[in-house]
């Protein structure tokens, strides 16, 4: 940047200051005594750009307001290659009020507003702040020494700042990763903790569920035998009744189906008698029974016999059908019995099975000591099997078992309930258990995701150490090959070559003596010209680091300890130093006589107004 006028009100010295159309190029001289004011001037571009001043802190900003006056402006304006030109004024009063504002040349409404905006739009247009312009572009009055190599302006000189700021954040970064890292080991560790109270059995759930599988089934299969064993039993009483009116029926059908086929045999016989043997005295005998007992009986009846034969014959085999008919109801009637049978030997046999179920129960045990045995059941079954029991004696006898059978039936369901409570207690333990490793998987995967974060920051550290010792490396380098160049012109070739190691401790080559030096061993003056160069040098560099076009440079007192020979050839070395460097601003109390300059100021101590 270029400053093409300065104006100010109640700053410093100054009641007003006024420094219009300056030259864009060349130096710019400004003399006086001291307390003269000549600082001021400095501490005024310092303020305008910044906000701040060397020689004073943020917190003592209302000293810069001259005495007796309750508040200061300054106005600064400049010119960048890239750009254009800008406007920047600046308020302060004793309550520490302070306001800042950026404008384009000729523009109303403002390039940023406030503090704050102000700075940020100052480092994009200009590529540093205001350590980098202590550092450089402004030399306070002050000793000349030699710059610290850490300082926030040489890193960003050396253009290590912005990796060096990556860096932090990496450290930070990975600080906060292994937080996280720390978080989810303590995570994952009350995860475990929480899985280890819970105990979870892999095998539980299925062992339940088989048992309770096999309670339903045995409880399926014992309402079946209830169902079976009532049913028969019912069937059995309901054909009791019907066995002994079937047997009855079937006994009158026997009777008159002998009957019938005795009266068909008679007419038969009698008939082949009469056709066969008519000269037989039974023969004989038998007409004359039949003409005395049959009203007109002749040998035109003798017919009759057999169709009387033949119609006995076809009762008799009616009565035969319905002796069938009444031993088939009776044999179904008997699987009965059978099925009744079968159904108290089946129950008997599973006894063992359901008591299993009955054994915690008193009333269970009561009743399963109060069912028939083994034997009473076979002595039930034969008289079963014959119909002789009656059905009050099955209605009792089926009744016990189906009793205790209910109340095996009644226990097996009450397990069933049981065991899906423990099912449904087990399931919610397992999904409780596969919450909990979905959790810990979740929280191991977000670890490793961290550790992978702290391993590729680690790794961009690594990259970033080394950019940053490779930047080094080169800017000590860069920087003692333009010290070489501006130093022989302070020094009248005395002085050519540098030695600047990583810290920036300084060694100077001397002719004379064909070796290198340290700066305690050659003269003050001489250091200063050193330093001097050493200072235009950074300078430079931070040039060509921000790549900002020409720039101005402002040395306050920077001959302070020089003879009039050194501050000549200084004077006249200053406009050939660089391009970039064309407007060049020195304060001094006094310079060499018939010394040509660009601008010139002279200041006084009674001078209150500047213009």
């Amino acid at each position: 940047m270029i400053i093409t006028d300065i104006s100010a009100k109640n700053f410093l010295k100054y009641g007003e200051l006024n420094l219009n159309n300056l030259p864009a190029s060349g130096v710019i001289a400004i003399d006086g005594p001291n307390e003269s004011g000549k600082s001021t001037i400095g501490e005024t571009v310092c303020f305008a750009l910044f906000g701040r001043t060397f020689s004073l802190g943020e917190n003592a900003l209302s000293k810069l307001i001259r005495w007796g006056e309750t508040h200061c402006s300054v106005n600064l304006s400049f010119r960048t290659d890239a750009g254009g030109a800008y406007e920047i004024s600046r308020f302060l009063d004793r309550d520490g009020n302070h306001g800042a504002r950026l404008s384009r040349a000729g523009e109303d409404e403002p390039y940023a507003r406030g503090n704050e905006a102000v700075e940020d739009a100052l480092y994009e247009l200009l590529g540093y702040g205001y350590d980098e312009f202590i550092e450089s572009y402004y030399l306070a009055q002050r000793e000349i020494t030699t710059p610290h190599p850490h300082s926030h302006a040489v890193k960003s000189m050396a253009g290590v700042s912005s990796l060096e700021y990556v860096a932090y954040e990496y450290e930070r970064e990975i600080e906060q990763e292994q937080q996280a890292v720390a978080m989810a080991a303590v995570e994952v560790d009350g995860l475990d903790k929480e899985l280890s109270e819970l105990a979870l059995n892999e095998g539980a759930l299925a062992a339940l569920e088989a048992e309770r599988n096999g309670l339903i089934s045995a409880s399926t299969t014992l309402q079946g035998e209830v169902d079976g064993l009532n049913t028969a039993s019912t069937a059995y009483q309901n054909g009791v009744p019907k066995v002994r009116s079937a047997g009855k029926a079937q006994g009158r059908a026997r009777f008159f189906r002998f009957t019938m086929l005795l009266l068909a045999l008679v007419p038969a016989i009698s008939w082949g008698l009469i056709q066969q043997l008519p000269d037989h005295g039974y023969t004989q005998l038998l007409q004359e029974y039949l003409t005395r007992f049959v009203p007109y009986w002749g040998d035109q009846q003798v017919p009759w016999l057999i169709y009387g034969a033949g119609a006995f014959a076809l009762l008799s085999l009616l009565f035969w059908l319905r002796v069938a008919g009444r031993g088939a109801a009776v044999r179904k009637l008997h699987s009965l019995s059978s099925e009744l049978a079968e159904r108290l030997k089946s129950v008997d046999n599973r006894v063992s099975e359901y008591s299993a179920y009955l054994t915690d129960d008193e009333a269970a045990a009561d009743e399963l000591q109060q069912r028939p045995t083994s034997s009473d059941i076979a002595d039930f079954n034969r008289r079963v099997s014959g119909f002789l029991a009656t059905p009050s004696e099955v209605r009792g006898f089926a009744g016990r078992e189906l009793a205790w059978m209910r109340l095996a039936l009644q226990k097996l369901q009450e397990q069933m309930v049981h065991k899906d409570q423990m099912i449904r207690s087990e399931s919610e333990r397992r999904r409780t258990s596969e919450a909990l490793l979905k959790a810990r998987e979740a929280v191991q995967l977000r670890s490793a995701a961290h550790e992978q974060r702290i391993e590729q920051r680690g790794l961009a550290l690594e990259l970033l150490s080394g950019c940053c010792r490779h930047l080094s490396q080169h800017f000590n380098r860069d920087l003692r090959d333009l010290v070489g160049k501006t130093l022989p012109m302070f020094t009248d070739n005395r002085y050519e070559h540098l030695q600047i190691d990583d810290e920036l401790t300084v060694k100077v080559f001397s002719s004379d003596k064909r070796d290198f030096l340290d700066l305690e061993e050659i003269s003050s003056g001489t250091q200063r010209q050193i330093m001097l160069a050493l200072r235009l040098a950074l300078v430079q560099k931070l040039v060509n680091s921000t790549q900002g076009g020409r720039q101005f440079l402002f040395l306050d007192e920077p001959f302070a300890f020089f003879d009039e020979e050194r501050t000549r050839s200084a004077l006249n070395a200053l406009p050939e130093l660089s391009d970039e460097i064309s407007q060049i601003w020195i304060v001094a109390q006094t310079f060499p006589a018939d010394q040509p300059f660009d601008f010139a100021l002279s200041c006084t101590r009674d001078q209150v107004a500047l213009t």
